[in-house]
């Protein structure tokens, strides 16, 4: 049975250095993928290819069949990403910023209603109107998640998404992270993510 994730021979070469050699894996719809391996073990480039941010030197990956190199677009629209630093604009207010998510993601449907909806997913309703700067890290966080969140993507790719936050922190994000997993919604059921 074909993965929503289907990665072969992976390989990428900075200069001289492999920094990941031949890898291969495939995540079925629904389940959560954890990447562990000390740092400089490959873990963000593998994430950085999966989401077409980083060209492989050989090896594909399939998006629900769609090669991000040759269908970057269509795979890419089928992904979400939060990368290690949440790439927010601090000075919107976190309902602004997830419009202007939507805006580039292009989401026709009632962008306020999807907005809503993701906000009570992620647990950062009741802050939609404050400026993000003012937020703590780990609502900041939940914010990134949320804009990866925008569009219903089949495909979640959280690397790093505790790093920096406290233990109760951490325990709220990794519960978040597995409740979207067994979500039957479509859109939240597969994870990739690093520790």
């Amino acid at each position: 049975m074909m993965g929503i994730i289907e990665v072969k021979g992976l390989t990428k070469q900075f200069g001289n250095k492999k920094a990941i050699d031949n890898i291969s894996f495939s995540v079925r719809q629904g389940e959560i993928l954890g990447l562990l391996g000390l740092n400089g073990a490959g873990k963000s480039t593998i994430m950085n290819i999966i989401t077409g941010c980083l060209a492989a030197s050989e090896g594909t990956v399939l998006i629900d069949g769609m090669d991000i190199n040759t269908d970057p677009i269509k795979a890419k629209q089928k992904i979400g990403y939060l990368p290690e630093i949440p790439p927010l604009y601090v000075d919107m207010r976190v309902r602004e910023y997830l419009d202007f998510v939507c805006g580039l993601k292009k989401i026709k449907r009632n962008r306020k209603a999807h907005i809503q909806e993701v906000c009570e997913l992620v647990g950062t309703a009741h802050v939609q109107n404050r400026l993000i700067k003012n937020l703590s890290k780990g609502y900041r966080q939940r914010v990134g998640l949320a804009g990866a969140l925008i569009g219903d993507p089949d495909v979640l790719i959280l690397d790093e998404p505790t790093v920096g936050l406290g233990p109760t922190q951490i325990v709220e994000i990794r519960s978040l992270i597995k409740g979207m997993g067994k979500s039957k919604t479509p859109g939240y059921n597969n994870c990739a993510y690093e520790y």
